[in-house]
């Protein structure tokens, strides 16, 4: 290549590597971390782990469900998901009886809960400082999608600039011409190393950034389930789990569902996901959904019937987050992610050297945040916004209002609004919003407690009502008396459970 051409990709490599180098460092050192994010989370979590075989992992979908139940009985579970990990127990997503969101941890055997966690911790804090620098806005998630396209510009002027690449492979640094010329070669042979894992990474990243403009290809809509007066019908439970379950296998042979979807609405169906044998995990999974009420099979899906840029969506989450190879491949990509690391980190301490020879008094660091020039007062302000967004949703008041409904009547009658979450003897303010009209008074009684009066006020037609409850080791039922102006009462009945933690 001409040697011209050469030096200008040199120029372009040195001044991008410079000033993008606190971004990449922060990015591959987030995404080293969050391959084993809940893993780390765990470590305090002895309950949840688990050394078990996968053929001795017998609790059906039925008894899992079952367990969360009877630990629970005002829960909502809405995703069961068995053998996510071979390491960690099964788990299923729900909400607790007040609408907190919840993880219960289940028994691989018996399907009883042996731990319960909070969704919000630190992996999913770790996913949204990678994936949106904590704003949960799908414009930042598409910038810095965005940014891989300056990795992979990185990488081919890299291996453009360096003549003859393919021999630094083993090429060990030299000491002997002072720290800089090690330094240089330390960043020539870490970046070899990593690169092709950190081509995957920006090719995949591509790809998100492609689903986040809304190229998610096609994905065939399964048929919606027949009306009914309830999201989940009358009996629902572990033998009519069971039964769904073996009629998803006579629907699709050699399925092997790990996911369940519980309906959330009247319409949802009950919907099993899993692979099928002798389908490659990459090309993804297969679903088969029945209707909860008559448990008739609406509709298989297969990797099939995926269309477009659906089809890689698998292949592209195991490239990206390492678990195409299970343990063996999440650590392989930790550790090419902490030398990608190093790689930006000895990549801006050599080009800020050679741009402000000058500050060679200064330390590398120093160094670094001199020779960045203006862009440093980006890094600033981004990390401003990430400091204040941070603060906008983790301070102590900032905990989003749950709602809670009647066992024994629709939700329009009336809804408990909560505005911090039910803990062990923790006084909680409750309001509790009326749609039921004409109600001129209400009582309250607590776990079958002495009735007492509320606080009711009114806004055109609807009412409201505050009241404080002090958590107990019961069911915490609450019994709301609506009291109309013609005389007539109508018990509205509450149970939010007993407190987790």
């Amino acid at each position: 290549m001409n040697r011209k051409i050469r030096n200008s990709l040199f120029k372009i490599h040195t001044w991008m590597g410079l000033h993008l180098s606190l971004f990449f460092v922060f990015m591959f050192l987030t995404g080293t971390l969050l391959v084993a994010g809940f893993e780390l989370e765990s470590v305090g979590r002895p309950n949840i782990w688990t050394m078990m075989a996968k053929e001795d992992r017998t609790a059906s979908f039925g008894m899992i469900y079952e367990g969360v139940k009877e630990t629970h009985p005002q829960s909502r579970p809405f995703v069961i998901v068995k053998r996510s990990t071979p390491w960690f127990v099964d788990q299923t997503f729900g909400d607790t009886g007040w609408g907190e969101a919840v993880t219960f941890w289940t028994d691989p055997v018996t399907g009883g809960i042996v731990e319960e966690t909070r969704n919000l911790g630190f992996r999913n804090i770790l996913r949204d400082l990678h994936d949106t620098l904590l704003t949960e806005k799908r414009v930042v998630f598409i910038l810095v999608s965005a940014t891989s396209v300056f990795l992979l510009g990185q990488i081919i002027s890299g291996f453009v600039t360096y003549r003859r690449f393919w021999k630094g492979f083993f090429r060990w640094p030299n000491r002997s011409n002072g720290l800089r010329s090690w330094a240089g070669g330390v960043h020539r042979l870490t970046a070899l190393w990593s690169a092709p894992v950190m081509i995957l990474i920006a090719l995949t990243s591509l790809y998100f950034m492609l689903g986040g403009l809304g190229m998610n290809g096609t994905t065939p809509e399964l048929p919606s389930s027949s009306p009914r007066d309830s999201a989940l019908p009358s009996g629902f439970g572990p033998e009519m789990i069971d039964t769904a379950e073996a009629r998803a296998h006579a629907a699709l042979p050699g399925f092997d569902p790990v996911v369940m979807l519980i309906p959330g609405s009247k319409a949802d169906s009950l919907v099993f996901i899993g692979h099928v044998e002798g389908v490659a995990e990459f090309r993804g999974m297969s679903s088969v959904a029945l209707d909860p009420a008559t448990l008739e099979v609406l509709g298989v899906m297969t990797p099939d019937g995926l269309g477009g840029l659906a089809k890689w969506k698998d292949l592209m989450n195991m490239l990206h987050f390492g678990t195409w190879a299970g343990a063996f491949s999440m650590a392989l990509w930790i550790v090419f992610g902490l030398i990608a690391t190093g790689v930006a980190v000895t990549g801006a301490m050599i080009f800020s050297a050679r741009l402000r020879p000058d500050a060679a008094r200064h330390g590398p660091f120093r160094r670094i945040w001199r020779g960045m020039g203006w862009t440093r007062w980006i890094y600033l302000l981004l990390l401003a916004g990430m400091l204040f967004t941070a603060y906008h949703r983790f301070n102590p008041g900032a905990y989003d209002a749950t709602r809670a409904y009647p066992v024994n009547a629709d939700g329009s009658v009336a809804r408990l609004i909560l505005r911090a979450p039910l803990r062990h003897e923790t006084p909680l303010d409750v309001e509790m919003r009326i749609g039921a009209p004409d109600v001129v008074a209400v009582s309250i009684e607590i776990d079958s407690g002495p009735a007492r009066s509320v606080e009711l006020t009114r806004h055109d037609a609807k009412a409201t009502a505050y009241f404080q409850l002090t958590p107990a080791e019961t069911q915490n039922e609450i019994t709301a008396n609506l009291k109309k102006s013609d005389g007539k009462e109508e018990a509205v009945i509450f149970r939010l459970g007993h407190p987790i933690w």
